[in-house]
């Protein structure tokens, strides 16, 4: 067996999609980072987080000299981890679900149950969207204690996620009216 090529087989021969163009190759990316983005997020927080208590750790048992402002970070990170972490559980369809309903009932009465079940939550995320931007409004002028920073970061995880959360049960709700 030989490595050289094949001959019989020339260059322009060869379909368009063996070798990506570098645009390609961009929107790709581009594209794998808008879709993983709530992801990314959470994951940049979490070692932000992480960060904040070592320094904390450190700063307060080997130098003895405390941080205050650690406490804040690592709230304010918590916080929007745990509402990211609602949003991303929505996106692949990891909440806690009663399976057991599922095998009970006729397979029409299941689909009407998760329909109506998203249009419940979907309600229910409009009216959490509403008023969580009501109070990160109410929450402009608070500020935090060490940071100094306007407490509306932290409410903004409020109508974010329950925005993003909305935005993810549409899609598995057209999904499933698609998919009849």
């Amino acid at each position: 067996m030989s490595d050289s090529p094949n001959p019989s087989i020339s260059s322009s021969q060869l379909p368009a999609e063996a070798e990506p163009l570098p645009s390609d190759s961009v929107r790709v990316t581009w594209r794998w980072l808008f879709l993983n983005l709530e992801e990314i997020i959470t994951a940049l927080l979490l070692a932000i987080m992480l960060g904040s208590i070592g320094l904390s750790v450190f700063f307060r048992y080997v130098l003895k000299m405390p941080l205050s402002w650690t406490e804040e970070v690592v709230l304010l990170c918590m916080v929007w981890i745990i509402f990211l972490g609602a949003s991303i559980a929505t996106k692949h369809k990891e909440h806690i679900a009663i399976d057991i309903l599922l095998t009970v009932f006729p397979q029409r009465l299941v689909r009407a149950m998760e329909i109506l079940t998203l249009l419940v939550v979907g309600a229910v995320l409009a009216l959490l969207v509403w008023q969580g931007i009501r109070l990160v409004e109410f929450s402009r002028n608070v500020a935090t204690t060490a940071l100094g920073i306007p407490a509306m970061y932290i409410y903004a995880a409020v109508p974010a996620s329950a925005l993003l959360i909305f935005i993810h049960s549409c899609r598995h709700l057209v999904s499933m009216l698609r998919h009849r």
